[in-house]
């Protein structure tokens, strides 16, 4: 198990420090206010409406930029977890006041080509986000990263703005299924000798419904790491969830927001009746393989949560307590580049959250088909 005594995020840096939360009363919001009054931060509430847990919170369209510009006044981080970032776009950040550092748990591809002074990190959570930052940890450890997989997903409840990320996302590029990288591009998938062995830490019966699918994260990452190939798995708990996704897929191209987010919010609530009753968990698995010192050896961290809404909690409060302690520069960072992979862990284990790291092993070096000129079968 990971985990560390020190506690970042207590200090007297961050103490008293004020921060905005804009979307407090959803699944990852709630839970970011409550993770950052508990480090001593002065947390200000922002909603749609007053209906929630903090009524002192203020009422705000975040399509409404004065308003943001308002609330957001003397605030030194304000985290958008209102979403969906691909309606939303750049426009809450945008928005800010000179000197705000805008953390988005997504993001999604808006930023793309974004440039200017404000300061932003975005992709924060689970996956984009803890899924890059696993793979650049295990890819440091190696002199050199020839394959990696990577493999997330799930049974849980999730929320009606992550859904709606998600799914809008792919109309941009968020991800590629049926996909692998190798030498740092996407190409057809093949198959992955290793995933049985590069998958045990996901639960007994998920191994079904399983399908090829690389971020552009993990393009990011594969690039800046050197990693000659990349192998990214979605697990998908039985067929009707994916008829669910297949339809919120289909009709992901209604010009009209209102019945867009509406057609979302029915199939989240058939999602949520088809997992009631049922054990809810979420997985991620990231196994590396390569050479130190000559040998070929495999390393692997799992990480598992009854559900991604609380890992992308932590993660997005480790980033805005970080981004206190350290500073951050202008421009849009990325969650896998600016979280530091040491202290995120510690506070994933002091949360409670189920991970395992195996040992770096020494393992038989991998026989390549003579006919491939990448190296790979």
């Amino acid at each position: 198990m990971i985990g560390a005594p020190h506690r970042p995020g207590s200090s007297a840096t961050v103490h008293g420090r004020p921060i905005g939360v804009i979307g407090s009363h959803g699944a990852v919001g709630a839970r970011v206010v409550d993770l950052l009054r508990e480090a001593g931060c002065e947390v200000a509430c922002a909603n749609r409406t007053r209906n929630g847990p903090d009524d002192n919170g203020s009422v705000l369209d975040v399509r409404d930029a004065p308003r943001v510009r308002e609330f957001a006044q003397g605030l030194d981080v304000l985290v958008n977890c209102a979403g969906p970032s691909s309606l939303i776009g750049t426009s809450v950040a945008a928005a800010l006041p000179t000197g705000t550092v805008y953390i988005d748990p997504f993001g999604s591809n808006a930023f793309d080509g974004c440039t200017g002074e404000q300061s932003c990190i975005i992709n924060v959570g689970c996956t984009p986000g803890l899924s890059g930052m696993l793979t650049r940890h295990l890819a440091g450890r190696l002199d050199d990263c020839e394959a990696v997989t990577v493999c997330c997903g799930g049974r849980e409840q999730g929320g009606v703005a992550g859904f709606a990320d998600v799914v809008l996302s792919t109309r941009a590029g968020y991800g590629h299924p049926n996909q692998m990288i190798v030498d740092g591009e996407l190409t057809a998938q093949e198959t992955n000798p290793w995933e049985a062995e590069d998958t045990d830490a996901f639960p007994d019966g998920a191994a079904g419904m399983r399908s090829s699918f690389v971020t552009d994260e993990l393009v990011r990452v594969a690039r800046a790491c050197r990693i000659r190939r990349l192998d990214g798995l979605l697990v998908i708990p039985d067929r009707d969830s994916l008829h669910l996704l297949l339809k919120a897929m289909t009709h992901s191209d209604l010009d009209d927001q209102r019945e867009l987010m509406e057609l979302f919010a029915e199939i989240d609530a058939a999602k949520s009746d088809l997992d009631s009753g049922k054990d809810h968990w979420f997985a991620l698995q990231v196994a590396a393989r390569g050479t130190i010192g000559g040998r070929s050896v495999r390393t692997s961290i799992s990480v598992r949560a009854d559900d991604s809404s609380s890992l992308t909690a932590i993660l997005t409060v480790q980033a805005v307590l970080q981004a206190l302690e350290a500073g951050c520069g202008p421009g849009v960072r990325w969650g896998h580049e600016f979280l530091e992979a040491s202290t995120t862990l510690s506070r994933l284990g002091r949360q409670g959250v189920e991970m395992i790291e195996a040992p770096v092993d020494v393992v038989a070096a991998p026989t390549w088909s003579d006919d491939d000129e990448s190296g790979f079968m």
